[in-house]
């Protein structure tokens, strides 16, 4: 899950206050929007999907952070479109379009917050309160974003809690028959991607994303990339908790316009060094002292490979689960595979439930203490090599910082926090469909029963 500080509240309030306090009047007789649009804006080169679910514990991040979207706005071939869901903040769910100097949430003098949307130009009226954790809501969202604002390339950033293969989007306000807040799945938000129609010479087209972003905790993992390998290009994600102040939107924008060439690579680098950058501060050591945060770029068009290997060769995590899944019951090999595990810097934070450790570590581990199935360990190394050409972690003044080659997966020896459900075939996991890692794991874990 994202974390979520006592501080987070203060400086969401402080910040908000600070740009937008306006007085009752001055609301009533204004709103900055401009009139309606009878025809989509212009095609740019790109456009930018913020997809902010702060119907939960984040709200106060989710207004601060369209604030800092709106300090860079649609300019220079960039358009911005946000659908944004808080909590208590703001009644219902609500469309904005970023312009320059256009001001969509403003803080009244009784600190009550006034949203001034874009609902009525892009969906005809103002859609009430929706469920950010239902697919067809995302789909609705991407449908909408971009047959309002057309690119030649797009790129979807998926704002809230995260929990990798456990999915992300919490809303608060919508439970499932469980009574567990509802949540978008991987499986869930894949295809409601897939889903997604743009007009190509006036006939629908399923949509394509360039870049899917994660501005969520944990989503770095192989699980996560493996389900987007159909519906992206590039995946931007953390492989740890990500800080409630998430991304520096503002800087990564500038950024993004500041480049010669805005290809999807060049964009997710930017991505990845704005989102370090901002964190390495405090003489290195990060905001609050917290040397953890890290971010990627996964080359989806190499997570197949990754995954099942190349043409027979050896490596792949495919090969790697049946081949682990052999040894797990020889008492000698499981003692290996237990010491590689410990070993393994394990990507969580205290009070998290989902353990995930780093993949580039473990496969390393694992080839050290089983030397039968090195060559296939190294093999995997080359092909995670490849899938995550670019990532970079907070470092601290004694230069030490997050041990990780940039993706994680799921594993761990503890039968507490080992959760039967990830394997299940309604839930839907690619992953664990198509290789043996969650009968691996269940099989490594049951002997702690």
């Amino acid at each position: 899950m994202r974390r979520d500080f006592t501080r987070t509240f203060v400086i969401g309030v402080a910040l908000a206050m600070a740009l937008t306090t306006v007085s009752g009047a001055a609301i009533a007789g204004k709103n900055g929007l401009s009139a309606n649009r009878a025809s989509p804006v212009m095609e740019a080169e790109w456009t930018f999907m913020g997809y902010i679910a702060g119907d939960n514990n984040l709200e106060f991040d989710a207004v601060s952070d369209l604030i800092e979207m709106e300090s860079v706005a649609s300019v220079d071939g960039v358009e911005l479109i946000v659908l944004m869901d808080t909590y208590s903040l703001i009644e219902g769910t609500h469309w904005y379009y970023l312009e320059p100097g256009v001001t969509h949430v403003e803080v009244a003098e009784d600190g009550t917050y006034i949203s001034h949307c874009d609902c009525t130009d892009i969906v005809g009226e103002c859609p009430g309160e929706l469920n950010t954790g239902d697919g067809k809501t995302l789909t609705y969202f991407i449908d909408n974003a971009i047959g309002y604002a057309p690119a030649s390339r797009y790129m979807l950033d998926l704002w809230d809690h995260g929990g990798g293969w456990y999915g992300l989007c919490v809303d608060d306000t919508d439970l499932l028959p469980s009574g567990s807040k509802d949540r978008l799945t991987l499986d869930e938000t894949a295809s409601a991607i897939a889903d997604a129609r743009e007009v190509v010479d006036d006939e629908p087209t399923p949509v394509h994303l360039d870049i899917i972003a994660y501005d969520a905790c944990f989503m770095s993992t192989i699980e996560t990339a493996y389900e987007n390998r159909y519906i992206a290009d590039f995946m931007v994600a953390s492989v740890t908790t990500v800080p409630g102040w998430g991304w520096n939107y503002s800087l990564f924008l500038q950024d993004m316009h500041a480049l010669d060439d805005m290809n999807p690579y060049s964009v997710c680098v930017a991505a990845v060094d704005a989102f370090v950058e901002t964190y390495d501060l405090c003489l290195g050591r990060g905001i609050g002292g917290w040397p953890y945060p890290s971010c990627s770029m996964i080359d989806l068009t190499k997570i197949d490979d990754l995954v099942n290997g190349i043409d027979g060769s050896e490596g792949g995590v495919l090969q790697l689960a049946e081949e682990l899944h052999e040894l797990v019951n020889i008492d000698s090999y499981r003692g290996a595979i237990e010491s590689a595990e410990s070993q393994t810097p394990q990507i969580q934070f205290k009070g998290e439930i989902f353990p995930f450790a780093d993949l580039g570590w473990l496969v390393t581990l694992l080839g050290e203490n089983i030397p039968e199935i090195k060559e296939i360990t190294d093999g995997t190394f080359e092909l995670l090599s490849a899938a995550v050409p670019y990532w970079d972690s907070v470092t601290t003044d004694t230069d030490a910082c997050i041990n990780t080659f940039g993706l994680s997966i799921y594993f761990t020896c503890s039968l507490e926090k080992f959760r039967d459900y990830y394997g299940d075939e309604d839930y839907g996991i690619d992953f664990c469909e198509d290789t043996e890692w969650d009968e691996f794991l269940e099989d490594f874990v049951k002997v702690y029963q």
